[in-house]
């Protein structure tokens, strides 16, 4: 029994040796067949490659600039290809022909339209001169009557005291204050007349007094003027004249009083003597009672214009000259009101009058348009330059015939030495990018020419278009000027674009797909004598084939280009993979550095 429990020990010892032999045979020929590339020491080149088109960065386009909604037809048009010479130029050949007639007759009927506006518009400026004329008339006679009026105040009660008068009323006194008051008056009329300030007084009050320069009560019934003829202020005035003639046809008639009444007492005393007759005597008491009504008559008359006439006129003349200079301002109003409407209706006649000379300059301008003639020498080309899958589906193919819609483009001559490569650049790129980086260019057609030339255009927002069926597609729109003049290229062509982001100057670096990511450290599986084991690195910049490794690997050391079949993650990355596995089903293995889209930051 002892003997048989020896033997399966040895069994057992010599099965585990022999299959323990086996694998590590089987494991040591899996490691020699895995594939393996060694560290290398050198320049790197950080590039983007993308394809794009060949496209002319100059370009001359004409497009249908005839509006109409049915589109308008190709009468002829020249064959796509047709090269564009120096002669053509100049005899201004015709490139292409469109359908004009729609707009020949809409030209004829809009003639008739248009005469009448232009009618209208001659008449209302002609109203313009005719309304200015006599307003400038009417308000030159109330200002040569307003002079008059203040002339006639001054004539009667004299300069000084006129003066006196209207400057303690506040109102103008020579012809200066007279300018003045006119001026400020005009000034509120016209400012009355704004619509902006006449829009907010209706928002802010109910209604708006047009007559608010007018006084509710007459200035001059306030004018005490028996003070004047008190302290003697009248001065050289006509009130002043007839006042002195007044006083000396008193004098006059007292005096002849005194004559008169001397000879009656002279006569008396002859008739006492019988020197005279009665009737002598009677004739002298006739002219006694003459000359004392005489007297009376001037002292009364007198009174009168001192008391009652005088200030009559005075305070008339001062009414009328008052009056005079709210005629002047009503008069204005009137001017400016009735101008107002003269202009509106102007303003009208003209706005009417500039939208139909428009609309036929348009149409004249459609008309021209339907003939498009040689321009520039080049190459033709149907449709647009910038043309893509989205806007070609919405207009019709170009070709004689056919029918285009409003701003289709037509027939493209493109400037062939100034070509370049509309590109886009992924999401992912983009911040690589910058303007003036140099660049090669491949033209699929001419595997063997190699191009140069530089970044002249970066797209800020991503294309809309390019995302339309993908949304989660994110690509910037590029365009890389190609330097030099190549009678090879043509545009359209498809071109591979390798766009220089860096030079790495004297770097270790590996293939892209032998780094790898775990738990946000980046490694390599580093190959030595008895396998493979895993080895941290710093990875920096890399292009499509090569990865910068900063700091982990020396010149020659060899590292697998794929993960081994048997690799098994840590615990920590086993343990975050089964929660990632729970929550989104995602798989569990290390990620690898290397996708064209992935971000060099993340590396």
């Amino acid at each position: 029994m002892k003997k048989r429990v020896l033997i399966v020990i040895g069994f057992v010892a010599a099965s585990a040796v022999y299959f323990g032999l086996k694998s590590t045979s089987s494991s040591a020929k899996s490691e020699n067949t895995m594939p393996c590339a060694a560290a290398q020491r050198g320049d790197l080149i950080i590039d983007v490659l993308e394809g794009g088109n060949i496209q002319a960065l100059k370009f001359l386009e004409f497009r249908n600039e005839v509006k109409r909604t049915a589109g308008v037809k190709i009468l002829d048009i020249i064959d796509e290809g047709y090269m564009v010479t120096e002669e053509d130029v100049q005899k201004r050949k015709i490139l292409v022909r469109l359908d004009q007639s729609d707009l020949e007759e809409e030209i004829v009927d809009h003639d008739v339209a248009f005469q009448q506006t232009e009618a209208t518009y001659a008449e209302a400026k002609q109203n313009i001169e005719i309304e200015e004329s006599e307003a400038l008339s009417k308000i030159k006679t109330e200002r040569q009557q307003l002079r008059f009026s203040l002339l006639d105040f001054q004539k009667f009660v004299g300069l000084d005291a006129a003066e006196s008068i209207l400057k303690r009323l506040g109102l103008p006194f020579d012809n200066g204050t007279l300018e003045f008051y006119e001026e400020e008056a005009t000034a509120l009329i016209v400012k009355s007349f704004d619509s902006s300030r006449l829009a907010e007084s209706a928002l802010n009050q109910e209604g708006m007094n047009p007559f608010e320069l007018e006084a509710e009560t007459s200035l001059a019934s306030n004018v005490n003027f028996d003070n004047f003829l008190a302290n003697e202020m009248l001065g050289g005035g006509e009130a002043e004249q007839t006042i002195r003639r007044m006083v000396d046809e008193a004098l006059v008639a007292a005096s002849q009083l005194s004559v008169v009444e001397g000879s009656v007492e002279g006569a008396k005393r002859l008739h006492e003597r019988d020197f005279i007759t009665k009737q002598t005597l009677e004739n002298e008491l006739v002219s006694l009672d003459k000359a004392k009504l005489a007297l009376q008559r001037s002292e009364t008359e007198l009174e009168l214009f001192r008391d009652y006439e005088f200030p009559k006129e005075a305070e008339k003349m001062l009414s009328r000259y008052e009056e005079q200079l709210l005629a002047l301002i009503r008069t204005k109003r009137e001017a400016m009101a009735r101008m107002s409407q003269i202009y509106a209706r102007f303003r009208s006649a003209k706005r009417r009058y500039e939208l139909e000379l428009k609309k036929r300059l348009n149409l004249e301008e459609q008309m021209a348009s339907c003939t498009i003639r040689a321009e520039i020498t080049g190459l033709v080309a149907y449709g647009g330059a910038e043309e893509n899958y989205y806007t070609s589906r919405y207009y019709e193919g170009i070709s004689q015939g056919a029918t285009l819609k409003t701003g289709q483009p037509i027939i493209t001559i493109p400037d062939m030495s100034d070509l370049g490569v509309e590109v886009n650049i992924h999401e992912s790129h983009i911040k690589k990018i910058e303007l003036g980086q140099p660049a090669y260019i491949t033209a699929e057609s001419l595997p063997d020419q190699t191009l140069v030339g530089k970044v002249s255009k970066v797209a800020v927002l991503p294309d809309s278009n390019a995302s339309r069926y993908n949304p989660s597609l994110k690509v910037y729109p590029a365009t890389v000027e190609i330097e030099g003049t190549h009678e090879f290229l043509k545009p359209g062509m498809s071109a591979k674009v390798e766009i220089i982001v860096e030079e790495l100057i004297d770097v270790i670096y590996v293939p892209v797909q032998s780094v790898f990511v775990e738990n946000q450290d980046q490694f390599v599986f580093l190959k030595t004598a008895t396998g493979f084991e895993r080895h941290l690195v710093e990875a920096g910049a890399h292009n499509n084939k090569f990865i910068e490794v900063i700091s982990g690997l020396e010149k020659g050391d060899e590292v697998l280009l794929k993960m081994p079949d048997d690799y098994e993650p840590t615990k920590l990355e086993m343990a975050t993979s089964s929660r990632l596995r729970i929550n989104s089903g995602e798989s569990s293995k290390p990620s690898q550095v290397i996708a064209k889209t992935s971000d060099p930051d993340d590396v």
